[in-house]
């Protein structure tokens, strides 16, 4: 695979033999974008912790903490990464103890590669599919936040509003009449404050006109 061809992404690989870290980890750069390796479960918990990968692969059976104990420290605070073991054993119960971690693959030993790179390249395709979603989810939520805040702005009168040639009253759409006041208080974000215009102070107020 070419350099530029190379799966986006980052890679924890978290393994304590070192001929088994070197050869998968050597194949594992030249198809993933970055690739970082750990010889433990305690130095791969600390990795994940200072590079925030976006997959993690494990052994299984490791000095210290295991690579299960390590994924369910992980899944426990990032539910959604994909973790991939690789174990040489075959029994049940490790692998019902994965299956309850919800790990998302494995491998047994010794790995096939091809493998390796399927669930690799299933779960970095899953990963960008999940981000891309959340930021047009994100940008969904601006957009709709914009509108609201535009229509909270702007509450605008349009069409026709029939108004009474006598009384100026206005009718509404449910055909109840009221004051031009009470019309635009209901149908805009204008606010009212009162006085007297100089034509009617002279007519009803001559003494103080």
């Amino acid at each position: 695979m070419a350099p530029d061809a190379r799966l986006p992404g980052t890679v924890l690989y978290v393994e304590d033999d070192d001929v088994t870290r070197g050869a998968l980890g050597a194949s594992l750069e030249r198809i993933v974008e970055s690739l970082i390796l750990a010889e433990s479960g305690a130095a791969g918990l600390a990795a994940f912790a200072r590079h925030s990968p976006d997959l993690v692969i494990t052994d299984v059976a490791m000095p210290g903490m295991t690579g299960l104990a390590m994924a369910k420290e992980i899944k426990r605070t990032h539910p959604h990464i994909p973790v991939i073991v690789t174990t040489a054993y075959s029994d049940t119960q490790y692998l019902l103890d994965a299956i309850d971690l919800g790990i998302d693959g494995y491998v047994m030993k010794p790995v096939e590669f091809d493998r390796v790179f399927e669930l690799v390249r299933r779960g970095l395709s899953v990963v960008q599919h999940e981000r891309e979603a959340a930021r047009h989810r994100l940008e969904e939520q601006r957009l709709v936040s914009e509108l609201q805040q535009a229509l909270a702005e702007v509450k605008r009168l349009s069409g026709i509003i029939p108004v009474c040639s006598y009384c100026k009253s206005v009718r509404d759409d449910a055909g109840y009449w009221a004051s031009v006041e009470q019309y635009l208080t209901d149908h805009s974000e204008a606010q009212f404050s009162h006085g007297i215009c100089p034509k009617c102070l002279a007519q009803h107020f001559p003494e103080d006109a």
